[in-house]
């Protein structure tokens, strides 16, 4: 999965008079990339408790840097939207800046259309 969001710099936001002036960063968020767990001989991400039953539709997505955008920064090691199966029909969404509730609800809708044969 890849989303690509613009954002304001140096914590701005739209409600700042000159936020129309100002050009804002490009943000490309990814899966995290998944690491090898030795014990279970499987790959895995650490959801640090949070979800608790394994889904294709489980992810996370992290920040990276576009250098082709002014302002572009990104972080491999900060998650900023977890989704995740915790039950039957039952999931869990963790999201923080500079997602809104409703963009991180969207982007987590998204793991269910294209995978519906999957479970």
């Amino acid at each position: 999965m890849a989303c690509s969001l613009s954002c304001p710099l140096n914590g701005e936001t739209n409600i700042d008079k000159n936020a129309e002036e100002k050009p804002g960063g490009q943000t490309i968020l990814r899966n995290k990339a998944p690491r090898w767990h030795e014990q279970l001989q499987c790959w895995c991400l650490n959801f640090h408790g949070r979800v608790t039953v394994a889904s294709v539709k489980n992810f996370q997505l992290v920040a990276t840097c576009d250098p082709s955008q002014p302002g572009g920064k990104g972080d491999e090691d900060s998650v900023l939207l977890q989704f995740g199966k915790v039950g039957n029909d039952l999931f869990t969404m963790d999201y923080r800046q500079p997602l809104s509730a409703f963009l991180a609800f969207a982007i987590c809708l998204t793991s269910f259309g294209t995978k519906l044969a999957c479970e």
